[in-house]
Protein backbone atom coordinates (compact mmCIF):
# COMPACT_ATOMS: atom_id res chain seq x y z
CA UNK A 1 0.00 0.00 0.00
CA UNK A 2 1.35 3.32 -0.60
CA UNK A 3 2.42 5.99 1.94
CA UNK A 4 0.26 8.87 2.13
CA UNK A 5 3.20 10.87 4.00
CA UNK A 6 6.51 12.36 3.07
CA UNK A 7 9.66 10.79 4.27
CA UNK A 8 10.96 13.16 5.25
CA UNK A 9 14.32 11.27 6.57
CA UNK A 10 14.69 9.58 3.47
CA UNK A 11 14.16 12.84 1.66
CA UNK A 12 17.27 14.44 3.42
CA UNK A 13 19.14 11.18 3.75
CA UNK A 14 19.35 11.46 -0.87
CA UNK A 15 20.10 14.98 -0.50
CA UNK A 16 22.88 14.54 2.08
CA UNK A 17 24.38 11.49 0.21
CA UNK A 18 24.08 11.89 -3.42
CA UNK A 19 27.17 13.80 -5.19
CA UNK A 20 25.06 14.76 -7.77
CA UNK A 21 21.65 17.35 -8.02
CA UNK A 22 18.24 15.65 -7.78
CA UNK A 23 15.20 16.42 -9.41
CA UNK A 24 13.86 17.87 -6.01
CA UNK A 25 9.89 19.09 -6.60
CA UNK A 26 6.93 17.71 -4.91
CA UNK A 27 6.15 14.93 -7.37
CA UNK A 28 9.93 13.50 -6.69
CA UNK A 29 9.21 14.23 -3.05
CA UNK A 30 6.14 11.82 -2.88
CA UNK A 31 8.23 9.49 -4.89
CA UNK A 32 10.60 8.89 -2.58
CA UNK A 33 8.48 8.40 0.16
CA UNK A 34 6.49 6.11 -1.50
CA UNK A 35 3.35 7.90 -1.91
CA UNK A 36 1.74 7.55 -5.53
CA UNK A 37 2.97 10.22 -7.65
CA UNK A 38 3.38 11.18 -11.65
CA UNK A 39 5.56 13.02 -14.03
CA UNK A 40 3.30 13.72 -16.25
CA UNK A 41 2.58 17.07 -15.54
CA UNK A 42 6.21 17.89 -14.12
CA UNK A 43 8.43 19.15 -16.55
CA UNK A 44 11.82 19.38 -14.37
CA UNK A 45 11.64 15.28 -13.41
CA UNK A 46 10.55 14.50 -17.48
CA UNK A 47 13.95 16.53 -18.62
CA UNK A 48 15.96 14.87 -15.86
CA UNK A 49 14.84 11.50 -16.66
CA UNK A 50 15.30 12.75 -20.46
CA UNK A 51 18.83 13.21 -19.46
CA UNK A 52 19.54 10.34 -17.47
CA UNK A 53 18.81 8.12 -20.46
CA UNK A 54 21.31 10.25 -23.08
CA UNK A 55 23.81 9.28 -20.89
CA UNK A 56 22.93 5.97 -20.69
CA UNK A 57 23.01 5.47 -24.21
CA UNK A 58 26.13 7.29 -24.09
CA UNK A 59 27.36 4.51 -21.29
CA UNK A 60 26.30 2.07 -23.10
CA UNK A 61 27.83 2.49 -26.95
CA UNK A 62 31.10 1.71 -26.50
CA UNK A 63 33.35 2.75 -29.62
CA UNK A 64 36.66 0.00 -29.94
CA UNK A 65 39.51 1.52 -31.97
CA UNK A 66 42.83 -0.19 -31.77
CA UNK A 67 44.40 2.04 -29.42
CA UNK A 68 41.81 1.34 -26.39
CA UNK A 69 42.50 -0.82 -23.25
CA UNK A 70 40.33 -2.32 -20.91
CA UNK A 71 41.09 0.19 -18.45
CA UNK A 72 40.80 3.23 -20.44
CA UNK A 73 37.34 1.83 -21.20
CA UNK A 74 36.57 0.93 -17.56
CA UNK A 75 37.66 4.88 -16.84
CA UNK A 76 35.82 5.91 -19.13
CA UNK A 77 32.34 4.06 -18.50
CA UNK A 78 32.54 5.01 -14.58
CA UNK A 79 33.25 9.25 -15.15
CA UNK A 80 29.83 8.73 -17.21
CA UNK A 81 28.39 6.72 -14.48
CA UNK A 82 29.36 9.06 -11.93
CA UNK A 83 27.48 11.64 -13.49
CA UNK A 84 24.78 9.74 -13.21
CA UNK A 85 24.12 7.70 -9.63
CA UNK A 86 23.64 9.51 -6.55
CA UNK A 87 26.76 8.12 -5.23
CA UNK A 88 29.76 5.97 -6.56
CA UNK A 89 32.36 4.88 -3.86
CA UNK A 90 35.97 3.93 -5.09
CA UNK A 91 37.37 1.10 -6.97
CA UNK A 92 33.54 0.26 -8.60
CA UNK A 93 33.05 -1.05 -11.84
CA UNK A 94 30.10 -1.14 -14.03
CA UNK A 95 29.67 -3.20 -16.72
CA UNK A 96 27.75 -2.06 -20.30
CA UNK A 97 24.51 -2.38 -20.71
CA UNK A 98 23.39 -1.25 -17.53
CA UNK A 99 20.19 0.84 -17.02
CA UNK A 100 18.53 2.91 -14.46
CA UNK A 101 15.08 5.07 -14.25
CA UNK A 102 16.59 8.36 -12.22
CA UNK A 103 20.07 7.46 -11.02
CA UNK A 104 20.37 9.89 -8.64
CA UNK A 105 18.88 7.72 -5.97
CA UNK A 106 21.34 5.08 -6.31
CA UNK A 107 24.08 5.23 -3.82
CA UNK A 108 26.98 2.59 -4.53
CA UNK A 109 29.47 1.91 -1.99
CA UNK A 110 33.32 1.44 -2.11
CA UNK A 111 34.86 -1.58 -4.57
CA UNK A 112 30.92 -2.59 -5.97
CA UNK A 113 30.96 -4.42 -9.20
CA UNK A 114 28.08 -4.74 -11.55
CA UNK A 115 28.17 -7.27 -14.54
CA UNK A 116 26.23 -6.80 -17.56
CA UNK A 117 22.95 -6.09 -18.40
CA UNK A 118 21.89 -4.93 -14.61
CA UNK A 119 19.14 -3.05 -14.64
CA UNK A 120 18.18 -0.61 -11.27
CA UNK A 121 14.39 0.94 -11.14
CA UNK A 122 15.20 2.92 -8.80
CA UNK A 123 11.90 5.17 -7.82
CA UNK A 124 13.03 4.79 -4.27
CA UNK A 125 16.56 4.40 -2.75
CA UNK A 126 19.05 1.64 -4.03
CA UNK A 127 21.84 1.61 -1.75
CA UNK A 128 24.36 -1.00 -2.33
CA UNK A 129 27.14 -1.56 0.30
CA UNK A 130 31.07 -2.06 -0.09
CA UNK A 131 32.59 -4.69 -2.32
CA UNK A 132 29.33 -6.02 -2.92
CA UNK A 133 28.76 -8.00 -6.73
CA UNK A 134 25.80 -7.86 -8.85
CA UNK A 135 25.77 -10.60 -11.44
CA UNK A 136 24.76 -10.13 -15.00
CA UNK A 137 21.18 -9.74 -16.15
CA UNK A 138 20.20 -8.45 -12.23
CA UNK A 139 17.00 -6.73 -11.92
CA UNK A 140 16.49 -4.13 -8.72
CA UNK A 141 13.23 -2.78 -8.44
CA UNK A 142 11.63 -0.20 -6.40
CA UNK A 143 8.51 0.07 -8.46
CA UNK A 144 5.51 -1.72 -7.34
CA UNK A 145 1.39 -0.98 -7.82
CA UNK A 146 -1.54 -1.39 -6.32
CA UNK A 147 -3.25 -5.07 -6.03
CA UNK A 148 -6.55 -3.36 -6.08
CA UNK A 149 -7.69 -3.69 -9.94
CA UNK A 150 -9.43 -0.36 -9.55
CA UNK A 151 -6.29 1.73 -7.87
CA UNK A 152 -3.64 -0.26 -10.50
CA UNK A 153 -6.01 1.29 -13.44
CA UNK A 154 -6.29 4.72 -12.05
CA UNK A 155 -2.51 5.04 -12.54
CA UNK A 156 -1.19 4.05 -8.76
CA UNK A 157 2.32 3.45 -8.61
CA UNK A 158 4.52 3.77 -5.87
CA UNK A 159 7.90 2.71 -4.68
CA UNK A 160 10.02 1.14 -1.55
CA UNK A 161 13.45 1.57 -0.69
CA UNK A 162 16.03 -1.27 -1.49
CA UNK A 163 19.50 -1.87 1.10
CA UNK A 164 21.85 -3.92 -0.08
CA UNK A 165 24.55 -4.95 2.47
CA UNK A 166 28.57 -4.86 2.13
CA UNK A 167 30.31 -7.82 0.15
CA UNK A 168 27.67 -9.61 -0.38
CA UNK A 169 27.24 -11.85 -3.80
CA UNK A 170 23.73 -11.44 -6.03
CA UNK A 171 23.72 -14.23 -8.37
CA UNK A 172 22.94 -13.90 -12.32
CA UNK A 173 19.25 -13.53 -13.24
CA UNK A 174 18.27 -12.98 -9.35
CA UNK A 175 15.52 -10.08 -8.97
CA UNK A 176 15.39 -8.01 -6.03
CA UNK A 177 12.28 -7.10 -5.41
CA UNK A 178 10.72 -3.24 -3.45
CA UNK A 179 11.03 -2.69 -0.13
CA UNK A 180 13.53 -5.94 0.63
CA UNK A 181 16.51 -5.46 3.05
CA UNK A 182 19.71 -7.48 2.61
CA UNK A 183 22.18 -8.14 5.61
CA UNK A 184 26.17 -7.95 5.16
CA UNK A 185 27.70 -11.00 3.46
CA UNK A 186 24.66 -12.76 1.47
CA UNK A 187 24.80 -15.02 -1.53
CA UNK A 188 21.74 -14.95 -3.43
CA UNK A 189 21.46 -17.90 -6.06
CA UNK A 190 21.35 -17.62 -9.53
CA UNK A 191 17.54 -16.88 -10.27
CA UNK A 192 16.41 -16.41 -6.81
CA UNK A 193 13.66 -13.74 -6.24
CA UNK A 194 13.89 -11.78 -2.91
CA UNK A 195 10.55 -10.54 -1.65
CA UNK A 196 11.33 -10.38 2.07
CA UNK A 197 13.92 -8.86 3.93
CA UNK A 198 17.16 -11.37 4.63
CA UNK A 199 19.59 -11.24 7.57
CA UNK A 200 23.55 -11.53 7.49
CA UNK A 201 25.81 -14.05 6.00
CA UNK A 202 23.32 -16.72 4.51
CA UNK A 203 22.65 -18.45 1.38
CA UNK A 204 19.20 -17.89 -0.23
CA UNK A 205 17.58 -19.43 -3.17
CA UNK A 206 14.44 -20.51 -5.11
CA UNK A 207 11.59 -18.66 -5.77
CA UNK A 208 10.11 -16.85 -3.62
CA UNK A 209 13.60 -16.76 -1.88
CA UNK A 210 14.55 -19.09 0.90
CA UNK A 211 17.49 -19.34 3.49
CA UNK A 212 19.20 -22.69 2.30
CA UNK A 213 21.71 -22.81 4.19
CA UNK A 214 24.25 -19.81 7.01
CA UNK A 215 27.57 -18.85 6.06
CA UNK A 216 30.55 -18.56 8.77
CA UNK A 217 30.90 -14.55 9.12
CA UNK A 218 32.44 -14.68 11.98
CA UNK A 219 35.93 -13.13 11.21
CA UNK A 220 34.10 -10.30 9.87
CA UNK A 221 33.34 -7.02 11.78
Amino acid sequence: MASTTLNHELIAYLKAHSKIPIPLSPEYSKMISGMDFSISHDPAMQKYRLAVRAKLQDFNTQVITEESTLTGLKERNMEIASSILGAVGEKCNIEPPFYCSWGCNIILGDGVYMNRNVSIFDNASVTIGERTLIGPNVTICTDTHETDTRKRVEGSSFAKPVRIGKECWIGMGACILAGVTIGDGVVVAAGGVVVKDIGSFVLVAKVPAEVVRTLDGRDRS
